[in-house]
Protein backbone atom coordinates (compact mmCIF):
# COMPACT_ATOMS: atom_id res chain seq x y z
CA UNK A 1 0.00 0.00 0.00
CA UNK A 2 1.21 3.51 -0.82
CA UNK A 3 2.36 5.66 2.10
CA UNK A 4 -0.49 7.69 3.53
CA UNK A 5 -3.17 5.88 1.49
CA UNK A 6 -6.40 4.92 3.19
CA UNK A 7 -6.62 1.14 3.66
CA UNK A 8 -9.63 -0.55 2.12
CA UNK A 9 -10.74 -1.73 5.54
CA UNK A 10 -11.43 1.90 6.51
CA UNK A 11 -13.67 2.63 3.54
CA UNK A 12 -17.41 2.87 4.29
CA UNK A 13 -19.11 -0.48 3.80
CA UNK A 14 -22.70 -1.64 3.63
CA UNK A 15 -23.35 -3.78 6.67
CA UNK A 16 -26.17 -6.28 6.93
CA UNK A 17 -28.94 -6.47 4.36
CA UNK A 18 -29.82 -2.79 4.22
CA UNK A 19 -32.31 -1.93 1.47
CA UNK A 20 -30.90 -0.26 -1.59
CA UNK A 21 -31.80 3.36 -2.25
CA UNK A 22 -31.64 3.26 -6.04
CA UNK A 23 -34.59 0.88 -6.69
CA UNK A 24 -36.70 2.78 -4.19
CA UNK A 25 -35.96 6.12 -5.86
CA UNK A 26 -36.51 4.72 -9.33
CA UNK A 27 -39.88 3.16 -8.40
CA UNK A 28 -41.00 6.08 -6.26
CA UNK A 29 -44.21 7.66 -7.62
CA UNK A 30 -44.54 4.72 -10.02
CA UNK A 31 -46.45 2.88 -7.27
CA UNK A 32 -48.85 5.81 -6.95
CA UNK A 33 -49.41 5.76 -10.71
CA UNK A 34 -50.14 2.03 -10.55
CA UNK A 35 -52.59 2.46 -7.66
CA UNK A 36 -54.25 5.40 -9.41
CA UNK A 37 -54.54 3.32 -12.57
CA UNK A 38 -56.22 0.48 -10.69
CA UNK A 39 -58.61 2.92 -8.99
CA UNK A 40 -59.43 4.54 -12.34
CA UNK A 41 -60.04 1.10 -13.87
CA UNK A 42 -62.43 0.23 -11.01
CA UNK A 43 -64.29 3.52 -11.37
CA UNK A 44 -64.50 3.10 -15.14
CA UNK A 45 -65.66 -0.50 -14.68
CA UNK A 46 -68.44 0.54 -12.30
CA UNK A 47 -69.54 3.33 -14.64
CA UNK A 48 -69.51 0.98 -17.63
CA UNK A 49 -71.41 -1.71 -15.75
CA UNK A 50 -74.07 0.82 -14.70
CA UNK A 51 -74.44 2.09 -18.25
CA UNK A 52 -74.60 -1.42 -19.76
CA UNK A 53 -77.15 -2.51 -17.13
CA UNK A 54 -79.35 0.45 -17.98
CA UNK A 55 -79.09 -0.32 -21.67
CA UNK A 56 -79.96 -3.99 -21.11
CA UNK A 57 -82.99 -3.12 -18.97
CA UNK A 58 -84.17 -0.57 -21.52
CA UNK A 59 -83.81 -3.12 -24.32
CA UNK A 60 -85.71 -5.76 -22.34
CA UNK A 61 -88.54 -3.31 -21.57
CA UNK A 62 -88.74 -2.32 -25.24
CA UNK A 63 -88.97 -5.99 -26.17
CA UNK A 64 -91.82 -6.41 -23.70
CA UNK A 65 -93.60 -3.34 -25.08
CA UNK A 66 -93.25 -4.62 -28.63
CA UNK A 67 -94.52 -8.02 -27.59
CA UNK A 68 -97.58 -6.40 -25.99
CA UNK A 69 -98.16 -4.25 -29.05
CA UNK A 70 -97.84 -7.22 -31.36
CA UNK A 71 -100.53 -8.99 -29.39
CA UNK A 72 -102.99 -6.17 -30.22
CA UNK A 73 -102.06 -5.69 -33.87
CA UNK A 74 -104.82 -7.99 -35.13
CA UNK A 75 -107.51 -5.55 -33.94
CA UNK A 76 -105.87 -2.27 -35.00
CA UNK A 77 -105.80 -0.54 -38.35
CA UNK A 78 -102.56 -0.63 -40.26
CA UNK A 79 -101.39 2.96 -39.72
CA UNK A 80 -102.33 2.93 -36.04
CA UNK A 81 -100.51 -0.37 -35.47
CA UNK A 82 -97.40 0.79 -37.31
CA UNK A 83 -97.38 4.15 -35.50
CA UNK A 84 -97.59 2.32 -32.18
CA UNK A 85 -94.58 0.19 -33.15
CA UNK A 86 -92.60 3.24 -34.24
CA UNK A 87 -93.24 4.89 -30.89
CA UNK A 88 -91.43 2.12 -29.08
CA UNK A 89 -87.62 2.47 -28.69
CA UNK A 90 -85.00 0.30 -30.31
CA UNK A 91 -84.14 -3.26 -29.36
CA UNK A 92 -80.82 -4.70 -28.20
CA UNK A 93 -79.32 -7.64 -30.05
CA UNK A 94 -82.56 -8.07 -32.05
CA UNK A 95 -84.07 -6.52 -35.15
CA UNK A 96 -87.86 -6.51 -35.78
CA UNK A 97 -89.29 -6.55 -39.31
CA UNK A 98 -92.94 -6.49 -40.31
CA UNK A 99 -93.45 -7.74 -43.90
CA UNK A 100 -96.75 -7.66 -45.78
CA UNK A 101 -97.47 -10.39 -48.30
CA UNK A 102 -99.36 -9.17 -51.39
CA UNK A 103 -100.25 -10.61 -54.75
CA UNK A 104 -97.38 -8.69 -56.31
CA UNK A 105 -94.93 -9.92 -53.72
CA UNK A 106 -93.78 -8.69 -50.31
CA UNK A 107 -93.06 -5.27 -48.96
CA UNK A 108 -91.46 -4.11 -45.73
CA UNK A 109 -93.98 -2.23 -43.62
CA UNK A 110 -91.82 -1.72 -40.51
CA UNK A 111 -88.20 -2.26 -39.39
CA UNK A 112 -86.73 -1.36 -36.02
CA UNK A 113 -84.19 1.47 -36.00
CA UNK A 114 -80.56 0.67 -36.73
CA UNK A 115 -78.05 1.54 -33.99
CA UNK A 116 -75.89 4.62 -34.65
CA UNK A 117 -72.69 4.21 -36.66
CA UNK A 118 -69.69 3.32 -34.49
CA UNK A 119 -66.64 5.51 -34.08
CA UNK A 120 -63.87 5.03 -36.69
CA UNK A 121 -61.62 3.12 -34.29
CA UNK A 122 -64.48 0.85 -33.21
CA UNK A 123 -65.44 0.31 -36.84
CA UNK A 124 -61.84 -0.65 -37.67
CA UNK A 125 -61.74 -3.11 -34.78
CA UNK A 126 -65.11 -4.58 -35.90
CA UNK A 127 -63.80 -5.04 -39.42
CA UNK A 128 -60.67 -6.74 -38.05
CA UNK A 129 -62.83 -8.99 -35.87
CA UNK A 130 -65.01 -9.99 -38.83
CA UNK A 131 -61.88 -10.83 -40.83
CA UNK A 132 -60.43 -12.95 -38.03
CA UNK A 133 -63.71 -14.64 -37.00
CA UNK A 134 -66.48 -14.30 -39.64
CA UNK A 135 -70.01 -14.37 -38.17
CA UNK A 136 -72.53 -17.12 -39.07
CA UNK A 137 -75.88 -16.38 -40.70
CA UNK A 138 -78.17 -14.62 -38.19
CA UNK A 139 -80.97 -16.67 -36.61
CA UNK A 140 -84.58 -15.69 -37.40
CA UNK A 141 -87.78 -16.24 -35.40
CA UNK A 142 -91.04 -15.35 -37.18
CA UNK A 143 -94.77 -16.04 -37.44
CA UNK A 144 -97.70 -14.88 -39.56
CA UNK A 145 -100.27 -12.38 -38.28
CA UNK A 146 -103.71 -12.09 -39.86
CA UNK A 147 -105.02 -8.57 -40.36
CA UNK A 148 -108.64 -7.38 -40.14
CA UNK A 149 -108.76 -6.70 -43.90
CA UNK A 150 -107.77 -10.31 -44.64
CA UNK A 151 -104.11 -9.62 -45.40
CA UNK A 152 -101.26 -11.38 -43.64
CA UNK A 153 -98.27 -9.74 -42.02
CA UNK A 154 -95.08 -11.70 -41.37
CA UNK A 155 -93.51 -10.84 -37.98
CA UNK A 156 -89.74 -11.57 -37.89
CA UNK A 157 -87.23 -11.19 -35.04
CA UNK A 158 -83.68 -11.37 -36.47
CA UNK A 159 -80.65 -11.83 -34.25
CA UNK A 160 -78.29 -8.79 -34.49
CA UNK A 161 -74.91 -9.72 -32.97
CA UNK A 162 -73.33 -6.59 -34.47
CA UNK A 163 -74.67 -4.47 -31.64
CA UNK A 164 -73.15 -6.75 -29.02
CA UNK A 165 -69.88 -6.88 -30.95
CA UNK A 166 -69.94 -3.09 -31.21
CA UNK A 167 -70.33 -2.79 -27.44
CA UNK A 168 -67.60 -5.39 -26.80
CA UNK A 169 -65.17 -3.64 -29.14
CA UNK A 170 -65.98 -0.26 -27.61
CA UNK A 171 -65.31 -1.65 -24.13
CA UNK A 172 -62.10 -3.28 -25.36
CA UNK A 173 -60.96 -0.02 -26.94
CA UNK A 174 -61.73 1.92 -23.76
CA UNK A 175 -59.77 -0.63 -21.71
CA UNK A 176 -56.86 -0.49 -24.14
CA UNK A 177 -56.75 3.30 -24.04
CA UNK A 178 -56.87 3.23 -20.25
CA UNK A 179 -53.99 0.75 -20.13
CA UNK A 180 -52.01 2.77 -22.69
CA UNK A 181 -52.52 5.92 -20.65
CA UNK A 182 -51.44 4.15 -17.47
CA UNK A 183 -48.34 2.70 -19.18
CA UNK A 184 -47.42 6.10 -20.61
CA UNK A 185 -47.78 7.75 -17.19
CA UNK A 186 -45.74 4.93 -15.63
CA UNK A 187 -42.95 5.35 -18.18
CA UNK A 188 -42.91 9.13 -17.77
CA UNK A 189 -42.76 8.87 -13.98
CA UNK A 190 -40.01 6.23 -14.11
CA UNK A 191 -38.02 8.31 -16.61
CA UNK A 192 -38.24 11.35 -14.35
CA UNK A 193 -37.22 9.24 -11.36
CA UNK A 194 -34.32 7.62 -13.20
CA UNK A 195 -33.03 10.97 -14.45
CA UNK A 196 -33.30 12.46 -11.00
CA UNK A 197 -31.63 9.44 -9.41
CA UNK A 198 -28.77 9.31 -11.92
CA UNK A 199 -28.25 13.06 -12.26
CA UNK A 200 -25.27 12.95 -9.83
CA UNK A 201 -23.55 10.53 -12.24
CA UNK A 202 -22.85 13.36 -14.71
CA UNK A 203 -20.19 15.15 -12.61
CA UNK A 204 -18.85 11.76 -11.57
CA UNK A 205 -18.37 10.68 -15.21
CA UNK A 206 -16.79 14.04 -16.06
CA UNK A 207 -14.38 13.64 -13.13
CA UNK A 208 -13.50 10.10 -14.28
CA UNK A 209 -12.82 11.43 -17.79
CA UNK A 210 -10.40 13.97 -16.32
CA UNK A 211 -8.40 11.11 -14.76
CA UNK A 212 -7.32 10.12 -18.29
CA UNK A 213 -5.65 13.53 -18.48
CA UNK A 214 -3.92 12.90 -15.13
CA UNK A 215 -6.17 15.37 -13.35
CA UNK A 216 -7.60 13.87 -10.16
CA UNK A 217 -8.75 17.17 -8.67
CA UNK A 218 -12.39 16.93 -9.89
CA UNK A 219 -12.58 13.36 -8.61
CA UNK A 220 -11.47 14.38 -5.14
CA UNK A 221 -13.91 17.34 -5.16
CA UNK A 222 -16.98 15.18 -5.76
CA UNK A 223 -19.85 16.30 -3.51
CA UNK A 224 -21.91 14.05 -1.25
CA UNK A 225 -24.28 11.90 -3.28
CA UNK A 226 -27.99 11.70 -2.44
CA UNK A 227 -28.05 7.93 -3.00
CA UNK A 228 -26.28 5.48 -0.75
CA UNK A 229 -24.94 3.39 -3.63
CA UNK A 230 -23.58 6.39 -5.54
CA UNK A 231 -22.10 7.80 -2.35
CA UNK A 232 -20.21 4.55 -1.82
CA UNK A 233 -18.95 4.70 -5.42
CA UNK A 234 -17.89 8.34 -4.95
CA UNK A 235 -16.00 7.42 -1.76
CA UNK A 236 -14.20 4.61 -3.59
CA UNK A 237 -13.34 6.96 -6.47
CA UNK A 238 -11.98 9.57 -4.06
CA UNK A 239 -9.84 6.89 -2.43
CA UNK A 240 -8.66 5.80 -5.87
CA UNK A 241 -7.86 9.41 -6.80
CA UNK A 242 -5.85 9.86 -3.62
CA UNK A 243 -3.94 6.66 -4.30
CA UNK A 244 -3.28 7.68 -7.90
CA UNK A 245 -2.09 11.10 -6.82
CA UNK A 246 0.23 9.60 -4.23
CA UNK A 247 1.50 7.05 -6.75
CA UNK A 248 2.13 9.78 -9.34
CA UNK A 249 3.91 11.88 -6.77
CA UNK A 250 6.05 8.93 -5.75
CA UNK A 251 6.83 8.15 -9.39
CA UNK A 252 7.59 11.81 -10.07
CA UNK A 253 9.99 11.94 -7.12
CA UNK A 254 11.59 8.68 -8.26
CA UNK A 255 11.90 9.91 -11.84
CA UNK A 256 13.45 13.15 -10.61
CA UNK A 257 15.93 11.18 -8.53
CA UNK A 258 16.81 8.99 -11.50
CA UNK A 259 17.41 12.05 -13.68
CA UNK A 260 19.45 13.63 -10.90
CA UNK A 261 21.55 10.49 -10.62
CA UNK A 262 22.10 10.56 -14.38
CA UNK A 263 23.29 14.15 -14.25
CA UNK A 264 25.48 13.38 -11.24
CA UNK A 265 27.03 10.50 -13.15
CA UNK A 266 27.61 12.72 -16.17
CA UNK A 267 29.17 15.34 -13.93
CA UNK A 268 31.46 12.72 -12.40
CA UNK A 269 32.47 11.47 -15.86
CA UNK A 270 33.12 15.06 -16.95
CA UNK A 271 35.29 15.66 -13.88
CA UNK A 272 37.25 12.46 -14.49
CA UNK A 273 37.78 13.36 -18.14
CA UNK A 274 38.93 16.83 -17.21
CA UNK A 275 41.16 15.84 -14.31
CA UNK A 276 42.67 12.60 -15.61
CA UNK A 277 42.40 12.43 -19.35
CA UNK A 278 42.82 16.19 -19.83
CA UNK A 279 46.04 16.31 -17.78
CA UNK A 280 47.53 13.37 -19.66
CA UNK A 281 46.69 15.00 -22.99
CA UNK A 282 48.31 18.22 -21.81
CA UNK A 283 51.43 16.30 -20.77
CA UNK A 284 51.45 14.50 -24.11
CA UNK A 285 51.28 17.82 -25.98
CA UNK A 286 54.15 19.21 -23.87
CA UNK A 287 56.23 16.13 -24.71
CA UNK A 288 55.35 16.45 -28.39
CA UNK A 289 56.40 20.12 -28.39
CA UNK A 290 59.75 19.24 -26.72
CA UNK A 291 60.28 16.40 -29.18
CA UNK A 292 59.44 18.70 -32.10
CA UNK A 293 62.23 21.06 -31.05
CA UNK A 294 64.76 18.22 -30.77
CA UNK A 295 64.01 16.87 -34.28
CA UNK A 296 63.75 20.23 -35.97
CA UNK A 297 66.87 19.36 -38.05
CA UNK A 298 65.24 16.16 -39.32
CA UNK A 299 62.29 17.12 -41.56
CA UNK A 300 60.79 13.62 -41.76
CA UNK A 301 60.67 13.18 -37.99
CA UNK A 302 59.56 16.78 -37.48
CA UNK A 303 56.52 16.22 -39.73
CA UNK A 304 55.49 13.12 -37.77
CA UNK A 305 55.88 14.93 -34.43
CA UNK A 306 53.87 17.91 -35.76
CA UNK A 307 51.09 15.53 -36.78
CA UNK A 308 51.13 13.99 -33.31
CA UNK A 309 50.85 17.43 -31.74
CA UNK A 310 47.94 18.33 -34.05
CA UNK A 311 46.12 15.12 -33.20
CA UNK A 312 46.55 15.83 -29.48
CA UNK A 313 45.06 19.29 -30.01
CA UNK A 314 42.08 17.79 -31.88
CA UNK A 315 41.56 15.24 -29.11
CA UNK A 316 41.61 18.04 -26.54
CA UNK A 317 39.02 19.94 -28.59
CA UNK A 318 36.81 16.83 -28.78
CA UNK A 319 37.14 16.37 -25.03
CA UNK A 320 36.04 19.98 -24.44
CA UNK A 321 32.95 19.42 -26.63
CA UNK A 322 32.22 16.18 -24.79
CA UNK A 323 32.65 17.93 -21.44
CA UNK A 324 30.18 20.60 -22.53
CA UNK A 325 27.63 17.97 -23.47
CA UNK A 326 28.11 15.96 -20.30
CA UNK A 327 28.04 18.95 -17.98
CA UNK A 328 26.81 22.04 -19.86
CA UNK A 329 26.13 24.23 -16.82
CA UNK A 330 29.53 23.90 -15.22
CA UNK A 331 29.72 24.49 -11.48
CA UNK A 332 26.39 25.40 -9.81
CA UNK A 333 25.72 29.06 -9.09
CA UNK A 334 24.32 29.28 -5.56
CA UNK A 335 21.90 32.11 -4.78
CA UNK A 336 20.21 32.89 -1.48
CA UNK A 337 19.12 30.02 0.66
CA UNK A 338 17.31 27.96 -1.99
CA UNK A 339 18.46 25.61 -4.69
CA UNK A 340 20.91 26.82 -7.38
CA UNK A 341 19.41 28.93 -10.15
CA UNK A 342 20.50 30.13 -13.55
CA UNK A 343 19.65 33.22 -15.56
CA UNK A 344 17.52 33.28 -18.68
CA UNK A 345 20.47 34.78 -20.52
CA UNK A 346 22.59 31.77 -19.57
CA UNK A 347 19.91 29.43 -20.94
CA UNK A 348 19.73 31.36 -24.20
CA UNK A 349 23.50 31.19 -24.58
CA UNK A 350 23.53 27.42 -23.96
CA UNK A 351 20.79 26.83 -26.51
CA UNK A 352 22.57 29.04 -29.05
CA UNK A 353 25.76 27.04 -28.59
CA UNK A 354 23.81 23.81 -28.99
CA UNK A 355 22.16 24.96 -32.21
CA UNK A 356 25.46 26.32 -33.50
CA UNK A 357 27.03 22.91 -32.99
CA UNK A 358 24.33 21.25 -35.10
CA UNK A 359 24.50 23.96 -37.78
CA UNK A 360 28.28 23.51 -38.06
CA UNK A 361 27.91 19.81 -38.76
CA UNK A 362 27.15 18.03 -42.03
CA UNK A 363 23.39 18.50 -41.60
CA UNK A 364 21.57 20.71 -44.15
CA UNK A 365 18.95 21.76 -41.61
CA UNK A 366 18.80 25.47 -40.79
CA UNK A 367 18.41 25.99 -37.03
CA UNK A 368 16.73 29.02 -35.45
CA UNK A 369 16.20 30.13 -31.86
CA UNK A 370 13.91 32.80 -30.42
CA UNK A 371 13.44 33.68 -26.75
CA UNK A 372 10.42 35.85 -25.90
CA UNK A 373 8.96 37.23 -22.69
CA UNK A 374 5.21 37.04 -22.97
CA UNK A 375 4.38 38.03 -26.55
CA UNK A 376 7.54 39.98 -27.43
CA UNK A 377 11.29 39.58 -27.49
CA UNK A 378 13.01 39.81 -24.12
CA UNK A 379 14.89 42.99 -23.31
CA UNK A 380 18.38 43.03 -21.85
CA UNK A 381 16.99 43.94 -18.45
CA UNK A 382 14.56 41.03 -18.53
CA UNK A 383 17.39 38.70 -19.51
CA UNK A 384 19.38 39.86 -16.50
CA UNK A 385 16.51 39.78 -13.98
CA UNK A 386 14.89 36.47 -14.95
CA UNK A 387 16.30 33.56 -12.93
CA UNK A 388 15.23 29.96 -13.37
CA UNK A 389 15.71 26.83 -11.25
CA UNK A 390 18.88 25.07 -12.29
CA UNK A 391 17.05 21.78 -12.80
CA UNK A 392 14.62 23.48 -15.22
CA UNK A 393 17.47 25.00 -17.23
CA UNK A 394 19.23 21.65 -17.41
CA UNK A 395 15.98 19.87 -18.39
CA UNK A 396 15.32 22.34 -21.21
CA UNK A 397 18.89 21.91 -22.44
CA UNK A 398 18.57 18.11 -22.46
CA UNK A 399 15.14 18.26 -24.11
CA UNK A 400 16.46 20.54 -26.84
CA UNK A 401 19.51 18.30 -27.27
CA UNK A 402 17.35 15.18 -27.71
CA UNK A 403 14.84 16.96 -29.97
CA UNK A 404 17.58 18.22 -32.29
CA UNK A 405 19.03 14.72 -32.43
CA UNK A 406 15.63 13.35 -33.50
CA UNK A 407 15.29 16.05 -36.17
CA UNK A 408 18.74 15.24 -37.56
CA UNK A 409 18.17 11.47 -37.57
CA UNK A 410 14.55 11.09 -38.69
CA UNK A 411 12.93 14.32 -39.90
CA UNK A 412 15.03 15.13 -43.01
CA UNK A 413 13.94 18.73 -42.49
CA UNK A 414 15.27 21.89 -44.05
CA UNK A 415 14.39 24.06 -41.08
CA UNK A 416 14.07 23.56 -37.33
CA UNK A 417 12.95 26.39 -35.07
CA UNK A 418 13.27 26.36 -31.27
CA UNK A 419 11.23 28.87 -29.31
CA UNK A 420 11.29 29.62 -25.60
CA UNK A 421 8.65 31.86 -24.06
CA UNK A 422 8.87 32.98 -20.44
CA UNK A 423 5.53 34.06 -18.99
CA UNK A 424 6.19 35.75 -15.66
CA UNK A 425 2.51 36.43 -14.96
CA UNK A 426 1.47 32.79 -15.19
CA UNK A 427 4.90 31.54 -14.01
CA UNK A 428 5.22 29.27 -17.02
CA UNK A 429 7.97 28.36 -19.42
CA UNK A 430 6.74 27.39 -22.88
CA UNK A 431 9.30 25.55 -24.98
CA UNK A 432 8.65 24.30 -28.49
CA UNK A 433 10.49 22.95 -31.49
CA UNK A 434 9.00 22.84 -34.96
CA UNK A 435 10.36 21.44 -38.22
CA UNK A 436 9.15 21.00 -41.79
CA UNK A 437 10.26 17.40 -42.11
CA UNK A 438 8.45 14.12 -42.59
CA UNK A 439 6.73 13.95 -39.21
CA UNK A 440 5.69 10.83 -37.31
CA UNK A 441 2.95 8.51 -38.54
CA UNK A 442 2.33 6.51 -35.35
CA UNK A 443 2.67 8.83 -32.35
CA UNK A 444 1.89 6.30 -29.55
CA UNK A 445 4.40 3.82 -30.99
CA UNK A 446 7.04 6.56 -31.22
CA UNK A 447 6.62 7.37 -27.54
CA UNK A 448 6.68 3.69 -26.53
CA UNK A 449 9.44 2.31 -28.79
CA UNK A 450 11.87 5.19 -29.10
CA UNK A 451 14.00 6.29 -26.19
CA UNK A 452 14.29 9.92 -27.35
CA UNK A 453 10.65 11.00 -27.11
CA UNK A 454 10.16 8.77 -24.08
CA UNK A 455 13.09 10.48 -22.36
CA UNK A 456 11.67 13.91 -23.16
CA UNK A 457 8.29 12.87 -21.80
CA UNK A 458 9.88 11.48 -18.64
CA UNK A 459 11.81 14.69 -17.97
CA UNK A 460 8.76 16.88 -18.52
CA UNK A 461 6.58 14.66 -16.33
CA UNK A 462 9.19 14.57 -13.53
CA UNK A 463 9.10 18.37 -13.38
CA UNK A 464 5.28 18.47 -13.33
CA UNK A 465 4.97 19.81 -16.87
CA UNK A 466 2.86 18.94 -19.91
CA UNK A 467 4.00 17.67 -23.31
CA UNK A 468 2.02 18.05 -26.55
CA UNK A 469 3.08 16.51 -29.85
CA UNK A 470 1.56 16.64 -33.30
CA UNK A 471 1.98 17.77 -36.91
CA UNK A 472 3.30 21.30 -37.35
CA UNK A 473 0.74 21.88 -40.10
CA UNK A 474 -2.65 20.20 -39.91
CA UNK A 475 -3.85 20.34 -43.52
CA UNK A 476 -2.13 18.58 -45.11
CA UNK A 477 -0.19 17.08 -42.18
CA UNK A 478 3.42 18.12 -42.50
CA UNK A 479 6.39 18.46 -40.19
CA UNK A 480 6.41 17.89 -36.47
CA UNK A 481 5.96 20.04 -33.41
CA UNK A 482 6.77 19.41 -29.76
CA UNK A 483 5.57 21.80 -27.08
CA UNK A 484 6.40 21.71 -23.37
CA UNK A 485 4.71 23.66 -20.59
CA UNK A 486 6.80 23.82 -17.42
CA UNK A 487 5.53 25.51 -14.26
CA UNK A 488 8.15 27.66 -12.55
CA UNK A 489 7.47 28.55 -8.93
CA UNK A 490 9.93 31.46 -8.86
CA UNK A 491 10.99 32.67 -12.26
CA UNK A 492 11.95 36.19 -11.19
CA UNK A 493 13.83 37.69 -8.27
CA UNK A 494 13.88 41.19 -6.83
Amino acid sequence: MLPGAMPLSLLPRQTGAAPLDLPRLVMRRALWVALGSLLLAIVAGFAGARYDTGQEIEGALNLARISRQLSTLAAQPDEQALAALRGIGGLRHLRLEVIEATAAGTRLRYASAEPPSPAPLVAAMLALNRRIAPSAAPAVVGWPLARPDGSVWQIRFIAAPQSEQREAMANLLALFMLLALCCALMLVVMQVNVRRAFRPLQPMLQAIARVEQQDTGPLQALPAMPIRELDAIAAALKHLATSLQQADEARRVLGHKVLTLQEDERQRLARDLHDEFGQRLTALRVDAAWLQKRVAAQPDLAAVVAGMSAQCALIQQDVRVLLARLHPLGEPLAMGEGAPRESLRRLERLLNELLAGWSAGPSRTRHELSVVCGARACSAEEFDQAWLPREVVLALYRITQEALTNVARHAHASRARVQLRADADERLLLWSIEDDGEGIADVPAAFQQGSGLAGIKERVWALGGELDAGPARESPPRGWRLQVRLPVAEARTA
